[in-house]
């Protein structure tokens, strides 16, 4: 067993079949389903169950992969400096809110991106659920999100706090009993917002158009489909060509504070320390 065979069930986990990491890897697919097959073999239990949609890993796949992850990251990291000490680089998966995306990373990961150009940056935006389960599962180093989540194998450090408010077509809300908002899924921290404030009044949504993208929901707000809360950051370029209104949130709505988490046990590289380093200034 080498650090190929680590690389090798990763990218197996991640793709979700036999051929993706054969792709991925530019091995044969026969060759990686017969080194897994000799690798289950020796440590004498199945790491993947084999579906017709792919692979998923199984318990004792799930344990493997975790600590293949931690390996893989420390071996790179480690010979990355001694071969070159002065030089950081390698990879760095960093999950986030997508309004976060537009506001408060980009001069973030400028500055990172000029300190440590040989860094290769993936960010990732989605549901932030899946973002959490994505760094409990080792697969971002780290993530932003909105959420006060409390779990311990998590280590958190508060960033900035983000403005909300209320976007529509028309300087007046309309009727809150009958008006269409727009809204991410169950589980976003903006979702969370417009529930808790409807609440607040004695209210639920009457109805609930959901989106995948930010970009979607402005969109949608400027052809008046409905009215959504967003982060007045990016509200306000709507509002300054006459696109959208904007109005108030009750203080107690107003704001989130966005969080950068990751795992305790989390092996940290340089890249991710100089990341953390930056955050934390």
């Amino acid at each position: 067993m080498n650090i190929d065979t680590f690389k090798m069930i990763i990218a197996i986990a991640q793709s979700g079949s036999i051929s993706g990491a054969a792709d991925q890897l530019g091995y044969a697919q026969s060759n990686i389903s017969a080194r897994v097959h000799q690798l289950e073999a020796d440590l004498e239990t199945s790491l993947f169950y084999r579906t017709n949609r792919g692979v998923i890993l199984t318990d004792d796949g799930t344990k493997f992969y975790k600590k293949a992850v931690e390996i893989v990251n420390l071996t790179e990291d480690t010979i990355n400096q001694l071969q070159h000490p002065k030089v950081i680089e390698g990879d760095l998966k960093i999950g986030t809110l997508q309004a976060a995306s537009a506001t408060y990373l980009p001069p973030i990961l400028t500055q990172y991106h000029q300190a440590f150009p040989k860094v290769r940056l993936t960010i990732e935006t989605g549901n932030p659920t899946d973002n959490i389960d994505h760094v409990l599962d080792y697969e971002l180093n780290g993530a932003v999100i909105g959420e006060n989540i409390e779990n311990p194998a998590l280590n958190f450090i508060p960033l900035t706090k983000e403005k909300l408010c209320i976007v529509s077509v028309t300087p007046k809300l309309p009727d809150l009993k009958t008006a269409p908002f727009l809204v991410f899924q169950t589980g976003c921290v903006y979702r969370d917002v417009v529930d808790d404030w409807l609440k607040s009044q004695g209210l639920v949504i009457h109805e609930a158009i959901e989106f995948n993208y930010l970009d979607a929901v402005m969109a949608s707000a400027c052809a008046g489909l409905g009215i959504a809360i967003v982060p007045e950051k990016i509200a306000d370029s709507f509002v300054k060509n006459h696109l959208l209104y904007k109005t108030e949130l009750p203080a107690e709505f107003s704001e989130i504070q966005l969080r950068f988490i990751y795992r305790k046990d989390y092996l940290i590289n340089k890249p991710f320390e100089e990341f953390i380093n930056i955050l934390k200034r």
